[in-house]
């Protein structure tokens, strides 16, 4: 059984988001920042949200390029994902990828979010700091609307990938 096919047919091996544990840990830091409702707790939470949601990005391309790879099968194609970009950069990739359902309602919210985010940093020095504060409030509902969303994606692309393996991919193991 090649690379592929071993890939496919085990969902082990499908694409997964780096370091679940991390993410699961950063999360509940980010959370219990929030939950003291301070400026400082809340700004720490929205960076922290921003690093989560750069390893959905991450792990949705990871997945676009796994589909596509499926349906070129047997040719095979590689991809090259730079691990060191900033949000912008994964934005852009999620755009020029294939279409998954709810991908334009993803992208318009992690945009959302982001520029969220720059406001809040670049006014920092600028603004009030209990208007911002009041702001903040916000940055959890941008996060758990995006969580939820990723959700919902993850979801479609295992039940895809569990077609693809019942449909096409148990002909090549038979033969």
């Amino acid at each position: 059984m090649d690379k592929i096919l071993s890939k496919i047919m085990n969902p082990d091996n499908w694409p997964e988001i780096s370091l679940p544990e991390n993410l699961d840990l950063l999360n509940e830091i980010a959370d219990s920042s929030y939950n003291e409702k301070t400026f400082s707790g809340m700004v720490a939470a929205t960076m922290i949200y921003q690093q989560i949601i750069e390893a959905m990005c991450l792990h949705i391309i990871e997945n676009c390029h796994f589909e596509i790879q499926l349906h070129i099968y047997p040719s095979t194609i590689s991809f090259k994902i730079d691990k060191n970009k900033m949000l912008g950069f994964y934005l852009n990739m999620l755009e020029s990828t294939i279409d998954f359902e709810r991908k334009t309602e993803f992208i318009n919210k992690v945009k959302e979010f982001n520029n969220f985010r720059n406001k809040i940093v670049h006014e920092m020095r600028k603004d009030n700091i209990d208007s911002l504060t009041k702001e903040l409030y916000d940055s959890k509902k941008y996060f758990d609307d995006i969580f939820d969303l990723y959700d919902q994606i993850q979801d479609e692309f295992r039940v895809m990938f569990r077609c693809f393996t019942k449909d096409k991919f148990t002909d090549y193991i038979d033969e």
